[in-house]
Parts: C-alpha cells; structure tokens; sequence
C-alpha cells in the first residue's frame, strides 16, 4: 500500500542545543522566529532574521535559565548553535532548520496570579547570526552554497563590410 503524505503538522518538533551545558534543554511548548526577509539599508540589500523566541513550562534549576542569565545580567556572551526539528508521527524529522550562532536577548515568565491554576511558563528570546533549511536527514538544502558561475566564452564577431 502506497504510503500517503499529509502536509505537516506543526505541533511535533524537537529543539536541540549544540551544547553541553544546554543538551538536557529540549522541551518547549512554542517555537517562533523562523523568517528570514531582504530588507533594504542604504542602498544595499541584506538578510533580517527575525528573533527566535522559545516557550515552555518553568524549569527554575534549568541551565537554560543560567545561560540567559549570565548573557543578560553579567555581560557573558556565549552564542551556540541550535536545531529545531520538526517531526512526522513516527518521532521520525521531516524538516529542521539549524540555528547559528544564537544569543539570548530576553528571558522571563509570564504573569503571577493568585486566581489561575495554569503552568507558569516561560519565556527565552534569541537573536542569531543565520539558518540553514535542513531535509530529513540533517543535510542542508537551503541557503545552497554559492560557486562561482562560469559563463561559456562566446567570441564577438564583427559585422562583414558591405
């Protein structure tokens, strides 16, 4: 039986930090941020991405909260690479996008009350230097590696005298 393809679904993904420190962080209730747009300044065209801003529940001894914290209040800029994956049913990654160079701008959680019961959730912004556009299997499809175009040589000939 022919397997059917259905668009994908934006609730199953998966974020990872390339770090050490920040490996066990990989639960996160939203992730937004993935857009990139041409904008122009002074006359040059060049790329905006937009900052990635990653929710979840509230982990206080999380060391994605030290992270954000170090950067923000002590002036201590480590950036790190992440992924966010983007997964079938099957657990299995459909799509990803490879996050550069990420550095936390923003951190906190949302409001206290004394009359809801819901999760506490937080909040991580990121700025970034780019993303890369990965397949299923964690190769890069987009931005494609520019090469130098090599035109063919096509000789000028001059008009015959009449």
């Amino acid at each position: 039986m022919a397997k059917i393809n259905y668009p994908p679904l934006n609730m199953h993904f998966a974020v990872h930090f390339h770090s050490k420190t920040l490996s066990n962080d990989v639960s996160f209730q939203s992730v937004q941020g993935l857009q990139a747009r041409i904008i122009e300044n002074e006359g040059k065209k060049q790329v905006k991405y937009d900052n990635l801003v990653l929710k979840r529940a509230y982990q206080p001894d999380s060391n994605l909260v030290a992270w954000c914290m170090d950067a923000i209040n002590n002036n201590i800029k480590q950036a790190t690479n992440l992924t966010v994956n983007l997964l079938n049913a099957d657990h299995e990654i459909i799509s990803g996008w490879q996050i550069e160079k990420a550095l936390p701008v923003a951190w906190g959680v949302e409001e206290l009350h004394a009359q809801d019961t819901k999760i506490l959730i937080e909040t991580v912004e990121l700025e970034y230097q780019r993303f890369k556009v990965l397949n299923n299997k964690g190769e890069v499809i987009a931005p494609f590696k520019l090469s130098p175009i090599k035109l063919p040589f096509i000789p000028i000939l001059k008009k015959p005298k009449l």
